[in-house]
């Protein structure tokens, strides 16, 4: 008799397979035939759920999404909205366990999104998401033009994920976060 699989854990399972793969590999060794070895399996553990490398990359960044987003909802609830945008900069530049290795899986993304359809897809989707967010955040924080603000946020934290994985010693977490407040600092407020 087969057993039960609970699909939401199977997924859960194969992002966290995922992760330590790009972890201890490199993003370029993630494939279903390197994360089924990951889970112990045959590679039918992974394409079962997810049919494609493409599939796998996103698959691990929205179990990362999903948390971030929660980490920000209560992040948010306790503060002042003139406060958002750097909690929401903070929130986007924090680095738990796993955060460095899914912004080289965002990377990953972003290189294959010319030949990788759904991945092309699936940045502007989220791209929009989080663009959005920056625009509420620098809204509620008083800045006399938001729309400016969360483009030059955008691009600060977006470089900042660049940078941070080309010299991750000198772009450390503090030295980022102290480059990108001061200059939204610097902006008009209304």
């Amino acid at each position: 008799m087969p057993r039960d699989v609970d699909p939401r854990q199977r997924l859960a399972d194969i992002a966290a397979a995922t992760i330590r793969v790009a972890r201890s590999e490199g993003t370029h060794a993630v494939t279903i035939r390197s994360v089924a070895r990951e889970l112990g399996g045959s590679t039918t553990l992974v394409t079962n759920y997810l049919p494609s490398r493409a599939a796998l990359i996103l698959n691990a960044l929205d179990q990362g999404r999903d948390r971030w987003q929660q980490e920000l909802a209560e992040t948010l609830a306790d503060l002042e909205p003139s406060a958002h945008l750097r909690a929401v900069t903070d929130w986007a530049l924090s680095s738990t366990t796993d955060d460095p290795v899914l912004r080289t899986l965002i990377l990953e993304i972003v290189a294959n999104a010319a030949i990788e359809p759904v991945m092309a897809e699936a940045l502007r989707h989220e791209s929009t998401a989080f663009e959005a967010q920056l625009r509420t955040a620098a809204a509620a924080s008083g800045f006399a033009d938001p729309e400016a603000v969360a483009d030059l946020a955008y691009l600060l934290i977006r470089g900042a994920y660049i940078a941070s994985t080309e010299d991750p010693e000198r772009w450390s977490d503090a030295h980022v976060r102290e480059v990108i407040h001061s200059t939204i600092a610097a902006q008009p407020r209304a």
